[in-house]
């Protein structure tokens, strides 16, 4: 049961860079070099203070402490999934509640997340104030924010995001505002990143 969920929450992840690739398989198209509005979409902001998250690109689970993952999520377990650009970690809570976590190195940053909402009909994407002083948007090629689903794409570079989704069942406190949840463990995840560097 666990499965299906952690599936569908990488697939989330994975999806809010699926355009960004160059025609060529497997070679990233480069992030912009200026804070210039993007042609056609909102202006993009930039990272004053760039984190170092290679550590945590492979271990993700560990962008949130146990207490933390305890209090914002109520987890019970957590797993490790690979996924083609970097591992997903995917906290559980007992009613099988999932929020995920994974960064995106390689895939343009913010910039790859501002150009995927140019033109979409389906999804959403939305402005947020910063994390923790880093800039960020909520964004999804599905709108499911009314059934206990959200993203948010949190900028650590010009070049890297990380992203937290959720999947949660009616049971969840969350369930009717899952954007506030996600918000919340991002922050939670910079301030364990600050602390780590």
């Amino acid at each position: 049961m666990t499965k299906p969920i952690a599936r569908t929450i990488a697939t989330g992840l994975l999806l809010i860079t699926a355009t960004a690739c160059s025609p060529t398989p497997g070679t990233p198209s480069p992030a912009p070099s200026s804070s210039a509005p993007l042609s056609t979409g909102p202006p993009l902001p930039q990272v004053a203070s760039p984190l170092n998250v290679t550590r945590y690109e492979q271990d993700p689970c560990s962008a949130l402490s146990p207490a933390q993952a305890t209090e914002f999520i109520g987890a019970t377990r957590s797993s490790k999934d690979p996924s083609s650009i970097a591992p997903i970690c995917t906290w559980f809570d007992r009613h099988n509640s999932g929020v995920s976590l994974g960064f995106l190195p390689g895939q343009g940053g913010l910039a790859t997340t501002y150009k995927n909402s140019v033109g979409s009909t389906t999804g959403y994407f939305q402005g947020t104030p910063d994390v923790s002083g880093y800039p960020a948007v909520f964004s999804a090629v599905h709108d499911d924010r009314d059934d206990g689903g959200c993203q948010i794409a949190v900028g650590v570079t010009n070049g890297e995001v990380f992203t937290v989704g959720s999947v949660l069942n009616k049971n969840s406190p969350s369930y009717s505002d899952p954007c506030s949840l996600v918000r919340k463990v991002a922050e939670a995840a910079v301030t364990t990143i600050k602390a780590g560097a």
